[in-house]
């Protein structure tokens, strides 16, 4: 899972099977069209398929430049599971489904958590800022707040939840799963002197759409 992306270090060429991996979670997710899977030693340069998932991947930015670079901030901060396993696939999938939860439902109960999230810094303005994210898709002050207000609601809290993510096939569990990855980075980047916002944005200006977020 994007293991070619170390920290603070430049971006190289993607493998084909990374693009692959990454294509199958973009159209789970529902932001690029389904395409035939690429040979997996083919070269991404040459490849129609590879070069049809990149476009398709332009026109849907900046949403999958800012999965992508949750991803590799993740992957930055050692919170990841080796590339390839199915507990690796699942959190490509929900990084992104999560994405599409919060910039396109309009659950009452999402809504409102991802205001409360916000309001704690932001106040009057958190719901102008939940409005931006559905242009901007994953920001790292979001992903903080999120995890900060995760954190802070009980279980019974967290389960009126349910409803907005289950149209997304989606479960609180898994929230708290992606919640507990961000803490987890958090945490692991301040131990060596690192910040989680800093290292994201180092990543979001490598990733499609970068100029549009």
């Amino acid at each position: 899972m994007l293991l070619f992306l170390r920290c603070l270090s430049p971006v190289l060429q993607p493998s084909a099977y990374i693009i692959n991996s990454f294509l199958v979670s973009l159209v789970l997710g529902g932001l690029v069209p389904s395409v035939q899977a690429a040979p997996a030693l083919a070269d991404p340069a040459k490849n129609p398929v590879l070069t049809q998932t990149s476009r398709s991947a332009k026109t849907a930015s900046p949403h999958i430049g800012s999965a992508m670079a949750v991803l590799a901030t993740l992957q930055d901060a050692g919170v990841l599971p080796p590339e390839g396993t199915p507990e690796a696939n699942h959190i490509i999938r929900f990084v992104i489904q999560f994405q599409s939860v919060f910039t396109k439902s309009d659950d009452p109960a999402v809504q409102e958590f991802a205001r409360q999230a916000l309001a704690h810094r932001y106040g009057d303005q958190a719901a102008d800022i939940v409005g931006n994210l559905r242009t901007t898709g994953w920001t790292a002050d979001i992903l903080e707040r999120l995890s900060d207000e995760e954190a802070r609601q009980s279980s019974e809290s967290l389960h009126t939840l349910a409803q907005g993510f289950a149209p997304f096939n989606l479960s609180v569990e898994e929230f708290h799963r992606f919640m507990q990855l961000v803490r987890d980075a958090r945490q692991a980047f301040r131990t060596r002197g690192l910040e989680f916002q800093h290292i994201f944005s180092s990543r979001r200006k490598e990733m499609p759409g970068a100029e549009s977020s």
